[in-house]
């Protein structure tokens, strides 16, 4: 009888009211296999399983539904079980049956963990994101926490992950993780992002530590070695390489089970040219890990370059097999084959090279894949016949490679893979791989402690200083010769055997290539193999993180999505808020006491509490036809100054997603040219502009280093001052310029020649459209194959060229000219007026509530974005040149979210350039147009769009919030929708909501009840904070506010923080936390200082007076209460 087979799967009352204690919150916290306690609750919960499992089937066959409660108790009993198919069963069941479910925390978390399981890691963040947004002070919350910060690091976002990482560690609570392990993704991620040298300060900062696990302690060292034999800037050759076999050492003293390690050894000693040790730690490296390609392909360059083609042919082949995607031995399957005068088979792997793994293939592939079709395209029949027999009597082809008999090492060790046969199809071990090294987890989810055992798979290494190694003229290694057999033992002599009689076997088929044809250039890559590639960003894969499962697993039930957010369910009902807002302050803050045992969350929701957590929309139905898919963009084309200024072009511009403005400018007779960059340069030559450095691309689409087609839009930051741009934008003017010139007339004196020659017969010609570039709109576009990277033969690179952004003009005193100009406006375009939301926030937001200025060259590109808070746009080309607009209605949202979660990029904080025909095929319309200069683009709320400029010229831009209820409804969702995804909201809307009860009294009821909403929840969260302070016996000092001060966000999770502060000191700065943080770091709040910025008794009375004014009264009050006081110097808004 086996714990899983009770005799008796009855439960007792006293069993059934045990089980209920068993949920998801205990997954990774209790120990169900190596204790005696443990082993008596795996019993219980497996009875406990099978009870449920029967009172299913009794209800199925008396027709009945189940319980949605027996569901969920089940998932929770075969998730502890680590059944997870069973355990997405139960949870799948229970989603489609209690339409509360989602209100379930613990349900929510148990769910997340399983997509977890199945590499479903989009859905697991988003679940987890939803358990920390419904209940941040959740018992798990600091594994939530870490496990979104994984999710966030493997997809390279690792300013989110650190925020996650930084939460979890500062957390005091209990956790399944420790905190030993999460410094380590810390040190790990520097190493993703290439700082070697603070990574290397936090590994060793971790390994002084004294309770750290061995486990922990193996992977830091082994990071170490392996930084320390890759960064030349460690030091000379022989120094990195000696310390970095130190630092190994030692990882495999703390774990000597861990393959990775004896794996980086190996490299080592191959750099020092002691092959000996070098094959010894290979060897070592397959008895202690599973399915490693690299190590086999390692061996695979061993063997090639000791003139054993057949061995180093048997590795690849096992490299290949356990890894189909591994470019490094395809790549060396083809230079053994060329090698060996096998120009086919070498075609064929070097094919494979470029088309199973593009990300990370050598460009110079490209280019002998070019060569090699070139020779075998010029051979006719007979002698592609003798170059097919002359096979027979070399290597084998490729085909008959996979069914040669594969060693006995990898027959033992290899679990799940494919031993001999064609390649596996789907496997991929590399994507699960972690670089530049391992860590301890696996299965998309960071190893609980009190686990049996843990599950470690490889690393590719990084690129190191290969070239020294692949230069080494080996030979057969002397420990491998006859003479030497007897210091071997029995099992090295046999294999020794083995390898002298095909080392000479094989010497016979050493031959050089000499099929280059004298009209093909040589652009190979040299005859030398090359070491599996490190690519310094790639990251871990969820099959590394966890040691719940050894192999990637495929649910045996469909896995269940989260359900799509209809924008409805989130809309604020409005007899709620008005019976909440009917209440008094007082009566609010005496409704907090009987809400003292709730959890407090670090900001409030200033959503309805009956509302779901805001997501991404579906749809709209129905699908829209071909034609709908490319709409015309709203134009309108301002003829007189009375049209200019009529309420029906406010009007007319809020009602469409986008639209295009002309000739106002002229009508008004503003001066543009107050922002063009000469007028800046002789104003402020030496004010700050962000850079952006970007390759060009054709407006279209987007090319990765590999000319495939991607989303990603990839840049980096520098920064400059104004005069010097304009020196790079004249430049670059110049030169197109020239370069126009001189090809106009090299074609004019080819048009000379022409007609001056004697006529000649006419004569077709075919020109390819590959090799000529086209010219549009001032920009240089290659075609799309010259727009990405290789010498010759292969694709062009594209041009690195740098965009002027950000350029903040919101002083008033340097840039009076230019703000004064832009009074000019309608006043619900002006950057300051009191209709303005923005302009009641107290203090500058850049870009939001002030000028920015973008000075661009043809090509520059602003990345796919709504604006901040979903709010509206104004945008001006001041010209000469044009730009290039896409956008999309707000409705479709949330499937552009998704395309973004598809091509892997973040929709809030990823830059990315969605392609048209991704959109089309999405069936998302798209509206495209061009912004000649002068013109005004006006971005109504929640409209996603992207901006290329086409020519040489500057923009300026800047956000406005109307006072109208949709504008604030989509602002409010926006804000709740970012703490959901934890990205900060740089709009404090409840200190704006605050400042608009203060100085706007509004005849809009909707409007004013929403306001009035936020303000409620905002006192009901200051009246519950003080009464927990209170109750803690915690003081709160008073520290009050000035008007212009910025408000303050939490500097764990970058919440809002409003009214009371929670102020400790880090690193000698006082920094300040929200409520949730605080208490995280310390129940008890030691070390924190508590400050008071308003006095409950004025936002009482500001919350009281704020009522519905009649509307004559309207203008006078908003005028009159404008917090935004320009001084007598500045422009003065207009009202």
């Amino acid at each position: 009888m086996t714990l899983e087979q009770p005799l008796d799967n009855e439960l007792t009352p006293a069993e059934m009211e045990k089980l209920k204690s068993f949920d998801s919150t205990l997954y990774g916290q209790i120990d169900l296999f190596n204790t005696a306690d443990g082993s008596a609750k795996r019993l219980l919960l497996v009875k406990g399983a099978q009870s449920l499992e029967n009172e299913l089937i009794r209800s199925t066959k008396l027709n009945t539904p189940p319980s949605s409660t027996l569901l969920c108790s089940l998932g929770h009993i075969q998730l502890l079980l680590e059944d997870f198919p069973k355990a997405m069963s139960a949870y799948q069941k229970y989603y489609n049956m209690d339409q509360t479910c989602e209100q379930n925390i613990n349900f929510l978390y148990g769910l997340g963990i399983v997509y977890s399981h199945f590499n479903q890691d989009q859905w697991a963040m988003q679940t987890f994101q939803q358990v920390l947004y419904l209940n941040p002070t959740f018992v798990r919350a600091s594994d939530v926490h870490f496990r979104i910060g994984i999710i966030r690091k493997n997809n390279k976002e690792y300013e989110t992950a650190t925020k996650h990482f930084r939460i979890a560690l500062n957390d005091s609570s209990s956790s399944a993780f420790l905190k030993a392990e999460v410094r380590f993704h810390g040190a790990h991620m520097f190493e993703l992002q290439g700082d070697n040298k603070q990574a290397k300060l936090l590994y060793e900062q971790l390994l002084q530590g004294t309770s750290v696990p061995d486990q922990i302690r193996a992977n830091a060292y082994r990071q170490l070695g392996w930084m320390y034999h890759s960064d030349e800037s460690f030091g000379d050759l022989e120094r990195r390489e000696l310390t970095a076999i130190e630092y190994l050492r030692k990882s495999i003293d703390a774990d000597n089970t861990n393959g990775q390690s004896w794996y980086y050894l190996g490299r080592c000693y191959s750099t020092l040219n002691k092959v000996h040790d070098a094959f010894v730690s290979y060897r070592q490296s397959i008895d202690k890990s599973e399915a490693s390609a690299d190590t086999w392909c390692s061996i695979g360059i061993l063997y090639q370059q000791q003139n054993q083609p057949m061995d180093a042919l048997q590795a690849y082949i096992c490299a290949v097999q356990l890894e189909k995607t591994h470019t490094a031995a395809w790549t060396n399957l083809g230079l053994l084959y060329e090698a060996n005068s096998q120009p086919q088979d070498a075609l064929a792997c070097f094919q494979n090279a470029r088309n199973t793994n593009p990300d990370s293939v050598n460009p110079n592939v490209t280019s002998r894949i070019t060569v090699l079709s070139t020779q075998l395209s010029k051979l006719n029949t007979q002698q592609l016949k003798e170059v097919i027999m002359a096979q027979k009597h070399t290597l084998p082809c490729i085909n008959e490679a996979f069914h040669l008999p594969i060693p006995a090492e990898l027959t033992s060790r290899q679990q799940g893979g494919v031993v001999g046969g064609a390649p596996p199809q789907g496997y991929n071990a590399c994507s699960a791989g972690l670089s530049p090294g391992a860590s301890m987890l696996s299965n998309g989810q960071p190893s609980p402690k009190k686990r049996r055992t843990v599950n470690r798979k490889k690393a590719e290494p990084k690129p190191g200083d290969v070239a020294q190694f692949m230069n080494q003229q080996m030979q057969l290694p002397a420990y491998l010769q006859p003479q030497n057999a007897a210091s071997l033992t029995p099992q090295q002599q046999a294999a020794a055997h083995q390898m002298r009689q095909q080392f000479f076997a094989q010497q016979q088929y050493q031959i050089s290539l000499n099929m280059q044809p004298e009209d093909v250039p040589d652009t190979s890559i040299e005859r030398q193999p090359v070491y599996p590639k490190d690519d310094p960003a790639k990251v871990l894969h969820p099959s590394e993180l966890s040691a719940i499962k050894q192999e990637v697993v495929t649910p045996a039930y469909p896995v269940i999505s989260p359900r799509p957010s209809q924008r409805q369910s989130n809309k604020l009902n409005q007899n709620e808020t008005k019976t909440c807002i009917a209440m008094t302050a007082r009566e609010i803050l005496d409704k907090c006491k009987d809400q003292s045992k709730e959890p407090i969350k670090g900001s409030p929701n200033i959503l309805s509490d009956k509302c779901r957590p805001p997501l991404p929309p579906p749809c709209p139905e129905p699908p829209l036809s071909p034609e709908q898919l490319t709409p015309s963009t709203p134009t309108i084309t301002i003829e007189c100054k009375k049209d200019a200024m009529s309420s029906d072009l406010q009007r007319i511009s809020m009602g469409q997603p986008i639209v295009l403005v002309k000739n106002l400018a002229t009508v008004l007779r503003m001066n543009l040219g107050l922002f063009s960059t000469k007028t800046l340069v002789e104003t402020a030559p030496d004010h700050p502009c962000e850079v952006r450095t970007q390759r060009l691309f054709n407006v279209e689409e987007t090319l990765d280093a590999q000319g495939q087609k991607t989303w990603k839009q990839e840049s980096t930051r520098t920064t400059t001052t104004i005069a010097k741009y304009a020196h790079y934008q004249a430049s670059s003017f110049q030169e197109s310029l020239a370069a126009e010139t001189g090809k106009s007339k090299e074609q004019f004196q080819k048009s000379l020649a022409k007609s001056s020659a004697a006529p000649q017969p006419t004569q077709v010609k075919t020109v390819s459209t590959t090799s000529a570039t086209q010219v549009k709109g001032g920009v240089s576009r290659d075609s799309d194959s010259d727009s990405s990277s290789s010498s010759s033969g292969g694709k062009k690179k594209s041009k690195m060229i740098k965009f002027g952004t950000n350029v903040d003009l919101s002083d008033r005193h340097k840039w009076k000219d230019q703000l004064v100009e832009l009074h000019k406006l309608p006043k619900w375009l002006n950057v300051t007026w009191a209709g303005n939301g923005l302009s009641h926030l107290g203090h500058t937001v850049l870009g939001m509530n002030s000028v920015q200025l973008y000075m661009k060259i043809p090509g520059c590109r602003t990345p796919a974005h709504q604006e901040n808070l979903n709010l509206c746009s104004v945008n001006f080309n001041i010209g000469p040149g044009d730009c290039e607009w896409f956008a999309i209605p707000d409705q479709y949202w949330g499937e552009l979210y998704r395309l973004c979660q598809k091509n892997n990029v973040d929709y809030l904080s990823g830059a990315y350039w969605p392609l048209p025909e991704d959109l089309f095929k999405a069936k998302i319309p798209l509206y495209r147009f061009t912004q000649k200069p002068g013109d005004m683009v006006f971005i109504s709320p929640g409209a996603p769009h992207w901006v290329q400029a086409t020519g040489w010229c500057n923009n300026i831009a800047w956000n406005t919030a109307p006072l109208d209820v949709d504008v604030f409804k989509l602002a409010i969702e926006r804000y709740e929708f970012n703490k959901l995804q934890s990205y900060k909201s740089i709009v404090p809307m409840v200190h704006l909501c605050w400042n608009l009860a203060k100085n706007v009294k509004l005849k809009d009821e909707a409007l004013h009840s929403l306001i009035k909403y936020v303000c409620m929840k905002s006192l009901q969260h200051t009246g519950r904070i003080e009464n927990l302070m209170s109750s803690k016996g915690k003081h709160i000092v008073w520290h009050g506010r000035q008007d212009e001060d910025a408000p303050h966000y939490c500097f764990s999770c970058e919440l809002e923080v409003f009214n009371i502060l929670f102020v400790r000191e880090v690193e000698k700065q006082h920094v300040v936390y929200c409520i949730d943080c605080a208490l995280k770091i310390s129940p008890i709040l030691d070390g924190f200082v508590i400050l008071r910025e308003h006095l409950t008794d004025s936002l009482s009375q500001t919350y009281d007076s704020y009522e519905l004014q009649s509307e004559s009264a309207v203008s006078e009050v908003v005028h009159s209460l404008l917090t935004f006081n320009p001084q007598p110097s500045t422009p003065q808004a207009v009202h």
